[in-house]
């Protein structure tokens, strides 16, 4: 004879007591943060400047100062000139530096 101890099946009362207290969980999130954004106001996590520091100030148009910083780049980035002319640090346009370190590379390769 066969021993018939564990039920076999689903357990459909343990399925809805854990969807009742999934669903009672998100029931008192949602609730206790709706109470505590409704006593203490959406910016209560904000922190606040210190007195006397002003708040900073925005550029209302930043387009010219970046498109002049962009393009300052771009010419720093083509030109040739010294970073620290006392230890002999320069700087050269990005095609000349790649041609210049193939050269090199191609050197070291040949025997």
């Amino acid at each position: 004879m066969a021993d018939n101890s564990e039920d076999e099946g689903i357990h459909f009362r343990a399925i809805r007591r854990g969807a009742l207290a999934i669903a009672g969980g998100i029931v008192f999130a949602v609730g206790g943060s709706w109470w505590l954004l409704h006593i203490l106001g959406p910016a209560a996590n904000t922190a606040q400047p210190p007195a006397g520091i002003p708040a900073p100030r925005l550029q209302p148009a930043p387009q010219q100062d970046s498109a002049a910083y962009f393009a300052e780049k771009q010419r720093r980035l083509n030109s040739t000139g010294w970073v620290d002319r006392g230890a002999g640090i320069a700087h050269i346009p990005l095609d000349e530096a790649m041609r210049i370190e193939a050269a090199r590379r191609q050197k070291e390769v040949k025997p």
